[in-house]
């Protein structure tokens, strides 16, 4: 798990289910991986989308995550 640095400290861990606003609207999916930006080193959400087709995704900064939701049904 990981705390993002934002005024409210939030824990984000893959399976959690996150909400975030982008520039398409607020999109919704399921947190894959954590990786770095190779270009800033920002750390990202590797985010599988709800969406009509599976398996797409989106990397999503940590600090755009509006809402993160553990779910204990995805952990291992």
């Amino acid at each position: 798990m990981l705390t993002t640095l934002t005024d409210s400290p939030r824990q984000i861990a893959l399976g959690d289910r996150v909400t975030f606003d982008t520039d398409e609207g607020y999109q919704a999916g399921t947190v894959n991986d954590l990786r770095r930006d190779v270009g800033n080193g920002e750390l990202h959400a590797w985010v599988e989308l709800d969406h009509q087709w599976p398996g797409m995704f989106r990397a999503v900064p940590l600090g755009a995550i509006a809402s993160a939701i553990n779910d204990p049904d995805e952990a291992q």
